[in-house]
């Protein structure tokens, strides 16, 4: 409740709870993203400068408690992480991806496509750089990735994939991901579907923490890191959500891309 008092008023004033009523006779199917604002924030307002705050903030302090896990921080700049991180470092990556998801709850209510992309990219990259630094929680994992899978998915349609319903800041052709960000995706969950796979290949590891040998790093591709995960019967039931990971953005992007010259996505 703090943060959202923080927040400037922008979470507590777009973020109500809706009547049980009106939940239990809505028709429209539910979504794991929040709903938006019925208007992107205007820019330069105060409200898109405390959503800006905030959610640098929350990724400050998440970068922290990451970096504290392994004492760096406090090691090596004290002063940096002083007043802004708790002293505790993260246990597993459950704790971090419920950081980040509240994050992307955030961003996603700013309903302001100019901000969503770029700190949901923020937010994809943090997983991808985590991730393999912890053991495999595979819940929490499929639970994060499959929000930004939507996410990622819904910003290229110009709807929530689930719902249908129009997002707010793409009428009249305003809010198209330019090809760069479509990219810097792609690029971002290729990586994310080799570092799932790497990490849900480690969950055995001793001392809890995953950590990456030879031969994983000799495995670049995602039928190969397939084929390493099929020789493990452990892991063997994971394999089908994890060539999910990220499925719809995908091909959503081959789409966009391969049309990018014609009337498509781009």
């Amino acid at each position: 409740m703090a943060d959202r008092a923080e927040a400037g008023g922008f979470l507590h004033s777009t973020l109500p709870s809706p009547p049980a009523s009106t939940i239990a006779s809505s028709s429209v199917a539910p979504s794991i993203l929040p709903s938006p604002r019925d208007h992107p924030l205007k820019p330069g307002s105060s409200k898109e400068s405390n959503f800006i705050e905030y959610v640098e903030r929350k990724l400050l302090e998440i970068s922290g408690r990451y970096e504290r896990r392994f004492n760096v921080a406090s090691r090596e700049h004290p002063e940096r992480w002083e007043h802004t991180v708790p002293s505790n470092g993260y246990e597993n990556f459950g704790e971090l991806a419920v950081d980040l998801e509240n994050v992307i709850d955030v961003i996603w209510v700013s309903g302001t496509p100019s901000l969503q992309t770029p700190y949901l990219l923020n937010v994809a990259l943090a997983v991808t750089t985590y991730l393999p630094s912890f053991a495999f929680s595979p819940r929490q994992t499929f639970q994060l990735l499959q929000k930004l899978d939507i996410s990622f998915s819904s910003l290229l349609h110009g709807h929530n994939v689930e719902t249908g319903e129009a997002l707010p800041g793409f009428d009249g052709g305003r809010g198209k991901l330019t090809t760069t960000e479509k990219v810097r995706i792609r690029g971002l969950v290729e990586r994310t579907r080799v570092a799932v796979v790497v990490t849900a290949g480690k969950v055995g590891s001793a001392d809890g923490v995953s950590r990456v040998t030879e031969t994983d790093e000799a495995l670049t591709t995602d039928d190969d890191m397939m084929e390493g995960l099929e020789d493990d019967t452990n892991h063997g039931r994971w394999e089908m959500e994890v060539a999910r990971v990220y499925e719809r953005t995908l091909v959503d992007l081959g789409a966009a891309l391969d049309s990018s010259n014609n009337n498509g996505y781009g």
